[in-house]
């Protein structure tokens, strides 16, 4: 589940314990799915655009890898927060 804007602020300042870890985790991997269905959509469209449009096509493919590592990116972050939340757990 994805956080609103200021949920995700708020926590990202004030987490401190795993749970805080897991929902920032969460957040991020919703927004990485977010970012994949993007790149998809975009990858699509720049096919049927080829033909009649070659700039559009070079920039949905375009807009398509920024969100692709976007994604990537996102995923990462979730990683790191599944980590320090098991960290969490096995410190208290």
């Amino acid at each position: 589940m994805k956080l609103t804007a200021a949920e995700f602020r708020n926590l990202a300042l004030t987490h401190k314990t795993g749970d805080d870890h897991i929902k920032l985790a969460t957040h991020f991997a919703a927004h990485a799915a977010e970012h994949e269905e993007d790149a998809k959509i975009h990858e699509e469209l720049a096919a049927p655009y080829e033909k009649t449009h070659p700039q559009l096509a070079g920039e949905a493919r375009h807009y398509a890898a920024h969100s692709r590592e976007a994604a990537e990116a996102l995923r990462s972050l979730a990683r790191i927060h599944q980590e320090l939340a098991k960290h969490h757990r096995h410190a208290a």
